[in-house]
């Protein structure tokens, strides 16, 4: 008789793997999130910014535009209170998503949509596959909203920033490129937002950004969405007056204006990539997991779907938790397979990385 399945916790929850595990909330190690496990040295704050009422701050939309280079944003509580409102407020059309990526796009569509005959999927495993179904989409001269995620969580997919102008450029009226950049941040010059010019004359392209992942301060909860004045009204009037706290602007203009931590950062976290994927490589060969993609701040393994079960069940009773993609259309998935996706460690702190490795050569001897 087949074991019974383990119930997967999601990526992020260690309150409930705590819970379950009866293991205390601090000992885990937690790989599965694509969060810099580095964060942001939080500043001394000004007790003005607790006790005025949030009103956006000339600095805070100063240091906004100085960080991502445009001055054209709705700040809101996390990118995924955009994700969740977008399929709301644009036009009611088809929509066109990555088969396997973050599961609140799709969610978020599908609930906004009356027909479930117009949500529709490109494969996002293949690079040359989905741009074949995009182009396919877009011959039919029909409109339709396009949601791409550069790059693309969990899969690693990633397109450039001229495709994505070209395909703003030949969308039929009505239809918006919508391009979730959460992990764009450790490669700026790829972001569309860095073609200030051209991205100022589209009027149907609408960018999201992270500030959490990059800094490391998912907590603070804090998000943008770039695009045309139009789109950012309609944000602005579900959202309100005082969508940002004052103690998260205070930190987002320290961060925002610190180019030394950002490009002492992005060495940081190469290194910590580096280092996490070096423990797990050869645990990852054992398994004969085949690499689907990455992005510095996570990398995404197919693995056979039984063996990765119980890998996910044995780290989890020692603190060690990871992240198992079960979600998501995912067009041309492997059979038989299961994608495991790894955030990274702080290399630096020499006991983490003993647990860690410990966890994995113990998993390994089952093998014998």
């Amino acid at each position: 008789m087949k074991a019974e399945a383990v119930k997967l916790i999601h990526g992020g929850d260690l309150q409930s793997a705590a819970m379950r595990y009866g293991i205390e909330l601090e000992e885990w190690i937690d790989l599965s999130t694509g969060i810099n496990p580095c964060a942001y040295p939080i500043p001394k704050l000004n007790e003005i910014c607790f006790q005025q009422l949030p009103y956006l701050s000339t600095e805070f939309k100063k240091a906004v535009t100085f960080y991502y280079g445009s001055d054209r944003f709705a700040a809101c509580s996390g990118s995924q209170q955009v994700i969740e409102l977008l399929p709301k407020l644009l036009p009611k059309l088809p929509v066109l998503l990555p088969s396997l990526g973050y599961q609140e796009h799709s969610e978020s569509w599908i609930n906004a949509c009356e027909n479930e005959r117009d949500i529709h999927f490109y494969p996002a495993t293949d690079q040359d596959v989905a741009i074949e179904r995009i182009e396919f989409q877009l011959e039919q001269g029909e409109p339709f909203h396009l949601v791409v995620i550069n790059p693309n969580n969990p899969t690693g997919l990633s397109f450039s920033v001229a495709q994505l102008f070209d395909w703003s450029s030949r969308l039929a009226e009505g239809g918006f490129l919508i391009v979730d950049e959460a992990f764009i941040d450790l490669h700026p010059e790829q972001s569309v937002l860095s073609h200030y010019d051209e991205f100022h004359t589209v009027d149907n392209l609408v960018v999201m950004r992270s500030f959490g992942k990059f800094f490391g301060l998912a907590g603070l909860r804090l998000g943008f969405l770039f695009g045309p004045e139009v789109v950012l009204q309609a944000v602005h009037n579900r959202i309100g007056i005082w969508s940002i706290n004052g103690p998260a602007q205070a930190v987002a203009i320290d961060a925002f204006n610190n180019r030394t931590w950002q490009m002492n950062n992005r060495v940081n976290i190469r290194l910590n990539s580096e280092r996490t994927l070096t423990l797990f490589s050869p645990l990852l060969k054992r398994i004969e997991a085949k690499m689907q993609g990455t992005s510095l701040l996570f990398s995404s393994w197919w693995v056979e779907s039984e063996q990765l079960e119980q890998m996910y069940d044995f780290f989890a009773q020692r603190g060690v938790l990871l992240r198992v993609i079960e979600e998501g259309v995912a067009l041309n998935k492997p059979s038989d397979l299961s994608l495991l996706r790894l955030g990274i460690i702080d290399a630096k702190n020499e006991s983490i990385v003993l647990k860690l490795q410990q966890v994995i050569d113990e998993f390994i001897l089952t093998f014998d």
